[in-house]
């Protein structure tokens, strides 16, 4: 990824829209970002970082809320554009945040794009300008995660030096990110389930075996036996199965003996019950042939009334076939009553016709007198119908002034109003005048006033950093004291405990001199005094240990001095701020009471000019107002004028027509009226009229037609009188024809077909019952004679004991059957679940020791995710040493260590160093300012080279660095530089943040940021 061009709106101090364009570099891609401090250096890293990814650079700058401006206005929204190259690609984002401007309550404003710039078009990337899809595709295209970028191309404020000096925990979780090893901790973490689940089955297992086992001494009765005391002794399964074996074959030789006895019990009893049957079934016999014979003379008793149901079926055999003239006489007898009914309803309706047919005439020959009156009426109608016209014309031109005088009283009112209206606006304008003149007096002098107020407000801010500045410069004053003062106390005790034991190694040469023998120091043989005494015994370790404490106290005497010196220039440096600023330090408290004063005053003309706005343009809004009411009120009363010479002349022609109109119908209403009258009146008497002529028509035709259905039915009536006549005739001849002895007779004859058919159904039935019943009882008659009753109570009560006997026998049987099953089953069941266990356990162990194995439960305390990581380590060393041995000369090279952690932590992950001049190794902490930042800066190189490696499709084109040359000495800074001109010859473009004036000469280009008085910063690119 390579920048192209950064455009960042009210983001950090940058107040307006700030545009880098980093093609202004040209060819230089080295190139140092220089400011003075809080000027917005950091805050470009932000802007990149945040547009790729949508955080700030570094842990501690993600806070999103962070990066609004202070100084934008209230319409303009944080954003930041960033159009950069990749894979010969170039792409644009933007991410703009939404912010609650003034008045309302909610956010708003909030925006996000990625588009791919192709010959000067934009396509779209995602198919949603949405912050996931653009995040996720972000991701993608660059091929590196927040935490990667963070750590390889965007290097923040100390945040690259934690992988150097951070303890195991720390790195992993850098490496977890980085490298995403997560997945092996899942494994674990997978495992552990695994685990659970194992052991979870394992102890189902162990419990399902104990419930085996408690099942048994329920199941199998108790006896002595091999079983039941290895129960009582909680024996394991394999001699449980043995005691088991054991019951199997006990109760198998068991069920042998019990099935014998079973078969002798059963026999006996087949035989006596054989014997009972035959008994038995010819008692049954006799008490079956007592009961035909007696149910044999039930049905000979009832034979007379089953003869007569024959004699009924007959007879109503005969009447079916007399029922159809039986039912003719009936219809013929029902249509006579009938017509008679009629004949006397026609009658009585001739009777009403012939009434009504006189009053008819009377009412025709009165009407037909009223001729005259009915053509009077009509010629009435005529003559008014003759005035509607002109009744019609009055009427539509009282409209029309009614109208017009609706419009000239609207008119004058509005007139009227209007002048109102004027007058008010006319006072309004005087009195707003008035105001205006008045607060611009006031308001003169506010510019004049702010320019005071932004020389304070620097003063001021200068001032309270002086003071912090101040404050802390004298607690590093305190802590250089303090650690000074133990620095000395270390090297005496230090040159003390040295001396010590240089006398006590002194002392063990001398003791072990011999006479006559060269000494190993000097070569002589003459040992004339020999101090054979020496000190306190002191160990050399411990002596190293001194020393070990005595460097550290020493390194932290020179950072406590170096930050001491730092805080002391900076304090300088803003003594010299406020003087430019001709603002003397003890004059500083009337200083801030000018500031507060002044703001107050600020506030005040600030509130006055807004009135003054807001005046001013109600008083340019009320002088057009007045200027409408003006012309308004002219054009209402030329309005006015029209219509009332309207009223004038519609009034006139409205007179002129009323003087033709008759005077006692003056208005229409009263002629409608009149007219509706006369209609009603003609209309009466024509309907009259035409009532009387249709209802004579209508009464002769009633007359006429009754007079002909009389006649009619009286001739049907006699028809039916004969017919009937014959039909009766006819039923009596062929009743006495079918043997009844009347028509009574006939009648009781008579059933349905359904009772006719079950008359015969029953009379057959009980004559083929009582002849079958007959011939059974004179065969069983013939059969059983001489033969007598068995009494069967004393051979049922042996029967009973034998059944009792040969049921016991085999229920004993089939309860040993049982307990051979049971002793099977709990034999099986136990084999099953011993198998069982033995299983679980193997795969339970192997899971726990994998799992232990992989959480780092072994000697060197190594989970197989810190292994793994242990590996990307090494690498990332590897390729540092490269370059962190041309920075060192060769003195230093990167290694992990292989110490213990302590407090039981993971080990593998701890960084040491190997001095070549010494020897040793030795904790990377113990390495100075100067060469924890040239190795922090190889390893953050390497792991650029190893990622690369790994992840074939990313491409690091760029780096940034913020801060950390200051604490290099000038050989080692002039290697830094070298180290990334090398780099930047590959094609990197690298850009650093510093203050150092060394590095600042040897970079071609600068990207300068300055800080404005206003308070916030603007960019500029220089090239040498």
């Amino acid at each position: 990824m390579k920048p192209i061009k950064l455009t960042m709106r009210a983001f950090g101090p940058y107040k307006n829209e700030e545009i880098i364009d980093f093609t202004e570099l040209k060819n230089n891609r080295l190139f140092v970002i220089s400011g003075s401090t809080g000027a917005g250096k950091t805050t470009i890293f932000d802007g990149i970082c945040f547009a790729l990814y949508g955080y700030g650079s570094g842990q501690d700058r993600k806070d999103t809320k962070m990066l609004r401006s202070d100084f934008a206005e209230d319409n303009i929204h944080t954003a930041v554009e960033l159009v950069f190259d990749i894979h010969n690609k170039t792409y644009r984002v933007l991410r703009q945040l939404s912010h609650v401007k003034e008045g309302r309550k909610n956010a708003t404003g909030e925006k996000y794009e990625l588009f791919e710039i192709q010959n000067g078009q934009e396509v779209p990337v995602v198919e949603r300008q949405r912050v996931t899809d653009i995040n996720k595709k972000l991701e993608e295209i660059i091929g590196l995660s927040y935490d990667q970028f963070n750590q390889i191309v965007m290097l923040p404020q100390g945040e690259f030096r934690k992988l150097l000096t951070s303890q195991s925990d720390n790195k992993e979780a850098i490496l977890r990110k980085i490298f995403k090893t997560d997945r092996y901790g899942e494994m674990a973490q997978k495992l552990e389930e695994k685990k659970k689940q194992a052991e979870q089955q394992l102890n189902e297992a162990r419990a399902l075996k104990n419930s085996i086992i408690a099942q048994i001494s329920g199941a199998l009765p108790k006896r002595e036996s091999l079983l039941f005391s290895l129960l009582d002794q909680h024996s394991n399964i394999y001699q449980l199965q043995d005691g088991l074996d054991e019951e199997i074959k006990f109760y198998q030789q068991k069920m042998k003996e019990d099935k014998k006895q079973y078969e002798e019990a059963l026999n006996k009893y087949n035989e006596k019950y054989e014997l009972y049957v035959a008994n038995k079934a010819m008692n049954d016999r006799l008490d079956a042939y007592e009961k035909k014979r007696f149910n044999l003379q039930e049905m000979e008793q009832q034979k007379p009334h089953f003869d007569q149901m024959k004699k009924d079926y007959e007879a109503a055999i005969r009447a079916s076939k007399i029922e159809p003239l039986n039912k003719r006489c009936h219809e013929i007898n029902e249509e006579k009553q009938l017509q008679q009914r009629r004949l006397e309803q026609i009658a009585n309706q001739l009777k009403q016709a012939q009434s009504d047919l006189l009053k008819a005439k009377e009412v025709y020959e009165i009407e037909l007198t009223k001729q005259n009156e009915r053509d009077a009426a009509t010629k009435e109608v005529i003559e008014l119908e003759k005035l509607l016209p002109l009744y019609e014309q009055i009427e539509k031109q009282t409209q029309v002034v009614y109208l017009i005088t609706k419009k000239y009283n609207e008119a004058k009112s509005n007139l009227q109003q209007a002048e109102v209206q004027l007058e008010e606006s006319r006072h309004q304008l005087l009195n707003l005048s008035g105001q205006v003149e008045q607060l611009e007096g006031k308001v003169q002098n506010l510019n004049e006033t702010m320019e005071q107020q932004r020389y304070l407000r620097e003063v001021v801010q200068t001032f309270t950093k002086y003071n912090e500045h101040l404050s802390r410069h004298r607690t590093l004053t305190e802590q250089f004291e303090t650690i000074s003062t133990e620095y000395e106390n270390a090297r005496d005790l230090y040159n003390q405990e040295e001396m010590k034991w240089l006398s006590n190694q002194a002392a063990l040469l001398a003791a072990n001199l011999v006479p006559g023998s060269p000494c190993p120091v000097c070569g002589s043989t003459d040992h004339k005094t020999v101090n054979r005494e020496h000190m306190d015994l002191i160990d050399e370790q411990a002596l190293k240990n001194l020393k070990s404490n005595l460097s550290q106290i020493e390194q932290m005497k020179y950072n406590a001095q170096a930050n001491l010196n730092a805080s002391f220039m900076q304090t300088k440096q803003f003594e010299e701020s406020l003087e430019n600023l001709h603002a003397p330090i003890h004059e500083q408290n009337q200083y801030f009471q000018q500031f507060n004063d002044v703001n107050n005053r600020v506030l005040q003309l600030q509130k006055d000019a807004e009135q003054l706005a807001h005046l001013k343009t109600q008083l340019k809004h009320l002088k057009i107002s007045h200027e409408k009411q003006d012309e308004n009120r002219k054009q209402l009363e030329q309005n006015y004028q029209i219509i009332n010479e309207q009223l004038v002349q519609q009034r006139t022609i409205l007179e002129q027509q009323r003087l033709s109109i008759p005077s006692h119908l003056q208005e229409l209403i009263q002629l409608q009226q009149a007219l509706k009258e006369a209609k009603k009146h003609r209309d009466v008497l024509y309907q009259a009229w035409e009532f009387a002529q249709k209802n004579l028509q209508t009464v002769e035709k009633s007359v006429v037609s009754n007079e002909e259905a009389y006649n009619y039915i009286n001739q049907t009536l006699q028809q039916l009188e004969e017919n009937l006549k014959t039909a009766k005739e006819q039923l009596v001849v062929t009743i006495k024809e079918n043997g009844f002895d009347g028509y009574s007779q006939f009648i009781a004859a008579i059933r349905s077909e359904q009772e006719i058919q079950q008359l015969q159904e029953s009379y057959l039935a009980f004559s083929n019952e009582l002849h079958s019943l007959t011939t059974q009882v004179q065969e069983e008659r013939q059969q059983l004679k001489g033969i007598e009753k068995v009494d069967l109570s004393q051979a049922q009560e042996q029967l009973n004991e034998l059944k009792t006997c040969y049921e016991n026998a085999l229920q004993t049987l089939n309860l040993t059957k049982e307990y051979e099953r049971h002793a099977i089953d709990f034999s099986d069941r136990l084999d099953r679940v011993a198998v069982e266990i033995h299983q679980l356990e193997e795969v339970s162990a192997q899971i726990i020791d994998l799992y232990n194995l992989l959480r780092g439960q072994n000697s060197k305390k190594i989970s197989f995710e810190r292994y793994v990581q242990m590996g990307y380590l090494e690498q990332i060393t590897e390729a540092a040493n490269i370059r962190l041995r041309n920075l060192s000369n060769g003195q230093y090279y990167l290694q992990c260590s292989d110490r213990q952690e302590s407090h039981g932590r993971q080990s593998g992950l701890s960084l040491d160093v190997y001095d070549t001049y010494t020897g040793q190794s030795r904790d990377v902490k113990s390495l100075s300012g100067g060469e924890k930042f040239n190795a922090s800066l190889c390893l953050a190189l390497g792991m650029a080279d190893v990622i690369q490696s790994f992840q074939g499709s990313v491409q690091i084109d760029t780096m940034f660095i913020d801060e950390g040359f200051g604490s290099l000495d000038e050989e080692s800074l002039m290697k830094a530089i070298d180290t990334l001109i090398d780099l930047q010859k590959s094609g990197r473009m690298i850009g650093v943040i510093s203050h150092v004036n060394e590095l600042k000469a040897a970079m071609p280009a600068i990207l300068e940021v300055v800080k404005l008085k206003e308070g916030y910063s603007r960019t500029k690119i220089t090239l040498k």
